[in-house]
């Protein structure tokens, strides 16, 4: 059923200022840090669903999983404040299983996570809705020099991402390297209807979601049904039903952060 990955810039002292610091607060009973930080934010801040999802995310058992759990929180709460990159099944996790010398860029979570946060069991993803790798501002810049002139490193890159798609995650790294930040990889963090995108979900604030991701996904699976059925792609839109199944999701709905719906028709409309 494949992952809807997300990558997502951010410093270490984002981390502790958008998430480790109010989020242990929190954890402790004291709601002070996280409300003196909310107000602070400016009127276009998603002030109310910023403070459900820490509230939620302060009620997870750190002894659980902490790439479903505590850690996954980390992404989606970056999201709120800088924008991020979405795309289909590209995974550097996925080169690294392939490709063990790419392990040389990724920094383990052990050596960034606080002390109430578990390190998670791997630091690949496994899993549907987790967090995958962190590669830390020095290992970013270095990824991209090499990927810009190290043949090999190219080569294996072009053959897991595809051009496309390794444009968006240039575009990530870049972005990261601009500001001296790391990049967070994580799954279903956006989920693309790739035949209806205004039909995509998001648990984090969809507005710093960069589109070109989602539309390489879009014209990827309209030209592959359109070569299986012959249909067009009004067709598609109105007939083609889009599933995802068998993967690991919370047991109830009260159990996730809500999703952010209804945005999508404005932010995928630009060409």
């Amino acid at each position: 059923m494949g992952f809807d990955i997300s990558y997502h810039p951010i410093s270490k002292s984002q981390m502790e200022e958008w998430y480790f610091a109010p989020l242990k607060a929190l954890r402790d009973g004291d709601e002070s840090v996280l409300n003196a930080f909310v107000e602070s934010q400016g009127e276009e801040f998603f002030h109310e669903k910023y403070l459900d999802h820490m509230k939620y995310f302060a009620t997870l058992d750190a002894e659980d999983r902490s790439e479903k759990g505590l850690l996954y929180g980390l992404p989606i709460i970056g999201g709120f404040f800088r924008d991020y990159q979405y795309v289909r099944g590209a995974a550097f996790s996925f080169v690294i299983e392939r490709y063990s010398e790419m392990d040389r860029y990724r920094t383990p979570w052990s050596e960034v996570l606080p002390s109430w946060i578990p390190a998670p069991g791997n630091d690949l993803i496994e899993e549907n809705y987790s967090t995958g790798i962190f590669i830390d501002s020095e290992h970013v810049k270095e990824l991209l020099n090499d990927l810009d002139n190290n043949e090999e490193v190219h080569k294996i890159l072009v053959e897991l991402f595809g051009a496309d798609n390794l444009d968006v995650f240039r575009f990530a790294l870049q972005d990261a390297a601009n500001t001296d930040s790391g990049l967070i990889e994580a799954t279903e963090v956006m989920e693309v209807q790739p035949f209806d995108l205004n039909k995509s979900t998001c648990y984090s604030d969809i507005r710093f979601c960069d589109p070109r991701g989602a539309l390489i996904y879009r014209d990827v699976a309209l030209a592959q049904v359109r070569e299986a059925t012959g249909m067009t792609d009004d067709e598609i839109a109105e007939n083609v039903v889009y599933q995802k199944s068998n993967y690991d999701i919370p047991d109830t709905e009260a159990d996730k952060p809500d999703k952010k719906r209804g945005l999508l028709s404005k932010l995928f409309g630009k060409k």
